[in-house]
């Protein structure tokens, strides 16, 4: 039996909302060593090989999506999971991975917030496991202040 909840979820993000634009700003996001109000980016951390990106502290998105795509998951559900990650992530102090000496503070929470971490969801979403996926990445012009 599978019981699921929505408490504290995030709101779906439907295929009506999804533009170029979006995939376009959410890959210049996610290249970003660090994201508007100092946090770390994602290029940091994860390896998405059509944004050039190889970290290694956080999962491989390439690897985590591949095989979702090939049983036909859908992309909306794909968009949804990572944007959940992005809202609600699993930190860690690295004291419960075996083997691990170096903690680490792990992602944290809502590390981008609204519209950008929508875009990043649909770029994460339509572009992991495809190399080349043709997504061409927006200017993101510094915040001003």
């Amino acid at each position: 039996m599978v019981i699921a909840a929505g408490c504290g979820a995030v709101n779906h993000i439907p295929n009506s909302q999804v533009t170029p634009a979006n995939a376009a700003e959410g890959k210049a996001l996610f290249q970003m060593t660090t994201q508007p109000g100092g946090k770390p980016g994602c290029a940091t951390c994860h390896t998405l090989a059509d944004a050039g990106t190889t970290g290694i502290i956080g999962p491989n998105l390439d690897n985590a999506f591949r095989y979702d795509k090939l049983q036909g998951i859908q992309l909306s559900t794909i968009r949804d999971v990572v944007r959940g990650q992005i809202a609600y992530a699993t930190s860690t102090t690295g004291a419960d991975i075996p083997g691990t000496t170096t903690p680490s503070s792990g992602m944290p929470d809502n590390i981008l917030r609204g519209q950008q971490a929508r875009d990043v969801a649909i770029y994460v979403a339509q572009c992991a496991a495809v190399p080349h996926c043709g997504v061409k990445a927006a200017t993101i012009k510094p915040a001003t202040g």
